[in-house]
């Protein structure tokens, strides 16, 4: 004779945008580099934790819709099959999933889930082998496990006018929840899964480049006023570049095309002498909104097309007609000006090389 499946009781259920004037503005030269220098293996690592996350979370909410909802709002019973009396059709550590039928449905060689009329009264899960119903609505079976050499040694009463019939078995499941039970299982989610957790979001933090957002941070201090001299002193430790290709790649990954890209450079080395000239003249006039209009323009396009040291001139001229500061202004021009020979040299080289 076979062990009995256990039944589980009912619970209630517990954009890529197109480059504009409000673009970012200077960007650390180096911080691009530092991000590709890191290598792939903690990219993948995360990855890989967070499909599994997923997949374990997704597969417990399951697991709780179907043990615990569903029986109380589709009517269906679950219980775990402890032996293989039923094998091959039923393996230990199935899920039977039964329905409730009136006894007058059933059938020979229906799978039903009823209590034992001997001994502990214990659930078992076997087919029917004979059956009959009398007038009163009280059917009598005997079963047989399809693994056992013979029939189960008692006759049993169906009383109540229902009984539970096997309609499908989930193989495994019962073992996956046998395991959630153990008390050691229970301690390493309670505990080890919110731990995990925090490791992983502190790990995410550590990894942060401090210095990634600096320059960003600089130029939007610089856009207010009050604080240009954090530029200054930031421009005077580390030099920018005259042109630098990164923030030009970014573009074309933006635009999702390097052409237009390519075409955005062109115009802005060719616009560039008006531009610088245009600054120039708002100065000597003293026609401090047209400066600062010029200047805006020249600052947007620089940190589109990667002319960061041009950008930085540009943060310093804003803040010093911001403020008001003639003197710093007019530092800020001349550096605008003669920069500019050298950002036009920088350009016609990456120029060349294009069309080479």
């Amino acid at each position: 004779m076979t062990a009995a499946p256990v039944r589980h009781r009912r619970v209630p259920p517990t954009t890529t945008t197109a480059p504009g004037t409000d673009r970012p503005g200077t960007e650390n030269a180096g911080t691009e580099a530092a991000g590709e220098g890191r290598g792939a293996g903690p990219g993948v690592a995360r990855a890989l934790v967070g499909v599994v996350t997923t997949a374990v979370m997704v597969a417990a909410v399951a697991a709780f819709l179907f043990l615990a909802v569903g029986p109380r709002v589709l009517g269906y019973q679950t219980s775990t099959m402890l032996t293989g009396s039923m094998s091959p059709l039923i393996n230990p550590g199935d899920v039977v999933v039964t329905v409730p039928v009136a006894v007058q449905e059933l059938k020979v060689g229906d799978i039903i889930t009823y209590h034992i009329p001997v001994e502990d009264q214990r659930v078992e899960t076997h087919r029917i082998i004979e059956l009959a119903v009398n007038s009163q609505g009280t059917a009598t079976v005997r079963t047989k496990g399809d693994a056992n050499n013979g029939p189960d040694p008692w006759t049993a009463a169906l009383a109540g006018g229902q009984v539970d019939r096997q309609v499908f078995t989930v193989p495994y499941l019962g073992n996956a929840i046998r395991a959630l039970r153990d008390p050691v299982v229970l301690k390493v989610l309670m505990y080890g899964a919110p731990a995990a957790l925090v490791l992983l979001l502190l790990a995410s933090i550590w990894r942060k480049n401090p210095d990634a957002g600096t320059a960003a941070e600089d130029n939007a201090a610089g856009t207010a006023g009050g604080v240009g001299d954090a530029v200054t002193g930031a421009a005077a430790g580390r030099p920018l570049p005259a042109f630098d290709r990164r923030p030009l790649r970014r573009l074309a990954r933006e635009m999702k095309s390097k052409e237009a890209a390519r075409k955005f450079a062109a115009a802005y080395a060719r616009l560039l002498p008006a531009r610088v000239e245009r600054i120039s003249h708002a100065l000597s006039t003293g026609n401090t909104e047209l400066a600062m209009d010029a200047v805006l323009s020249l600052k947007t396009s620089s940190s589109m097309v990667g002319a960061l040291r041009m950008e930085q001139h540009c943060l310093r001229l804003e803040h010093a007609l911001a403020t008001t500061d003639h003197t710093a202004a007019a530092r800020a021009g001349d550096a605008v000006r003669e920069h500019q020979a050298q950002l036009e040299k920088a350009l016609g080289g990456h120029t060349a090389r294009r069309a080479a």
